[in-house]
């Protein structure tokens, strides 16, 4: 039997319910907020303070504070990996 291949995300909206979901399930609080033309989530780690922002045309956006800061395009599993990581030591 073969095994199903799991869909790729086909939106924006569902980028940002997965990566809220994962938040979820790692216990991660978060604060959202819509600034711009994005939802923007934000997470707070001992060291970090994060700003990921999700457009309706699917990039997202992070910006970090507490470290080096500049604004730069990120994938959901790039943003999502170095969230859990940073904040679950």
């Amino acid at each position: 039997m073969a095994s199903a291949k799991v869909p790729a995300i086909v939106n924006s909206l569902e980028s940002l319910l997965q990566f809220i979901s994962r938040l979820q399930s790692d216990k991660i609080q978060f604060d959202l907020k819509c600034v711009r033309d994005a939802i923007m989530v934000a997470v707070r780690s001992p060291s970090t303070y994060y700003e990921i922002e999700f457009f309706a045309d699917g990039h997202i956006e992070v910006q970090t504070i507490g470290t080096p800061s500049h604004v730069h395009t990120v994938t959901l599993q790039e943003i999502t990996d170095r969230v859990i990581r940073d904040v679950n030591g």
